[in-house]
């Protein structure tokens, strides 16, 4: 797929949450830089989704990030389909107040955060390298199996990084195909659209097949528990009380789909940088140490979560910009991860950039929980697979998912060869 740019003149501010254009990510990445540039708030007024304003700047979402007395996750945390909102509207009224982990603010919203978060600080996190070199091999030794040639997406960057979250959630390797395609189809609905079952229908049918799942999962884990991230989750209580179902499903449904399902794309994404940039490629190669500055860099490249969005809760402004209580508004992390006010030469992949203030993981209350586990799985897989091979080269067509929420390759079609092997 070409990545040459179009005129951005010529793209609407509507396409930013059209899940279909970002198959053409160079045209999303043309649009923000033009509105971040000549618009940083811009309003938007999609024909299927409520309007919102575009944020494009760095300093503007973190600002916005850092400040929830003002911009609330509540009760919309992601630009969805006016007809998918009403649709849980009738089905689940007001929730009683119950939200899923990424649309709350306050003490419950840091109290949940703290249910698994020793499991991804740091310190437990280095305790997970030596395993995870091990399965990172396992993966290269499936590429030397492919005979040279792979879709290096499909075959090797979804299934690395989902192996590692599914065994710290305790979830069997036999069914990491069906979390595989869950996720899949939750974050991209749209490309299962069929006659008579449009992407609302295909998002509300994933989300039972997943409640359905782990609330099996649920049951099994409280019967059974072991030393794993679902043990502890389905045992937590807060206030002397079990959570409640529609949480706790929540929670592991975050847990099993972001926790792989960006890494994926950045692992991808960082590969084909690595393809385009062939003197980064040498660099790496030739230092490996410089694999961790490397795996940050990737991550703003890529930048797989595209969006989140914030409700406004009182009148305000920014850049002059009235925005009034009840708007929404949208920000934009790549376009943010891509701005010269923030970043020295934004448009340039550098793997040895430092520092790297990009927001690929958001930032305040809501930056990702599983963050320091994402760095590490992007760095270690580089620095076993790059020193084995002798050369890499694109084989084929790219392809990109079409989702305007988590979005990165679906296809990267490579040819290879092994130095042992020449």
């Amino acid at each position: 797929m070409s990545t040459e740019k179009m005129n951005p003149e010529q793209l609407s501010p509507e396409l930013l949450s059209d899940a279909l254009a970002y198959k053409r990510p160079a045209d999303i990445r043309a649009l923000l830089a033009h509105l971040r540039e000549h618009e940083p708030v811009c309003r938007v007024q999609p024909a299927d989704i409520r309007p919102y304003w575009a944020v494009t700047r760095h300093e503007d979402i973190r600002y916005i990030e850092s400040t929830p007395e003002l911009f609330s996750a509540e009760p919309r945390a992601v630009l969805i389909l006016e007809s998918l909102e009403q649709t849980n509207l009738e089905r689940f009224g007001d929730m009683m107040g119950v939200k899923t982990l990424v649309h709350m603010d306050g003490d419950r919203h840091l109290a949940l955060r703290k249910v698994t978060r020793e499991w991804f600080m740091p310190a437990n996190i280095a305790k997970l390298r030596g395993h995870v070199v091990t399965i990172a091999e396992s993966f290269v030794a499936r590429m030397r199996g492919l005979g040279g040639q792979c879709d290096f997406a499909a075959d090797i960057a979804f299934w690395f990084p989902l192996r590692i979250v599914l065994q710290m959630i305790g979830i069997p390797e036999a069914d990491e195909g069906k979390i595989l395609t869950l996720t899949q189809r939750l974050f991209a609905p749209d490309a299962y659209v069929e006659e008579g079952k449009d992407a609302t229908a295909v998002f509300l049918e994933t989300m039972h097949g997943m409640a359905e799942y782990f609330s099996a999962f649920i049951e099994q884990k409280r019967a059974h528990p072991a030393d794993d991230i679902g043990s502890v989750l389905s045992s937590a209580k807060l206030d002397g009380e079990y959570l409640d179902p529609f949480t706790l499903t929540s929670y592991f449904v975050l847990l099993a789909t972001a926790g792989h399902d960006t890494t994926s794309a950045s692992i991808a994404g960082g590969l084909q940088a690595l393809l385009e940039n062939p003197e980064q490629l040498q660099k790496l190669q030739a230092n490996p140490d410089l694999c961790r500055s490397a795996a940050d860099e990737m991550i703003r490249w890529v930048t797989p979560v595209k969006h989140f969005a914030r409700t406004v809760l009182a009148d305000t402004e920014l850049r002059g910009v009235k925005l009034a209580k009840g708007d929404t508004v949208a920000l934009f992390f790549d376009a943010a991860n891509r701005d010269a006010t923030a970043l020295e030469k934004p448009d340039v992949f550098d793997v040895a950039r430092s520092p790297n203030r990009h927001l690929a993981f958001g930032y305040g209350r809501h930056n990702c929980l599983g963050m320091h586990l994402a760095r590490m799985e992007v760095e270690v897989f580089f620095q076993v697979l790059l020193p084995q091979l002798s050369a890499i080269e694109l084989a084929g067509e790219t392809a990109y998912i079409p989702s305007h929420f988590v979005s990165g390759l679906n296809s990267l079609p490579v040819r290879y060869r092994f130095r042992d092997a020449d």
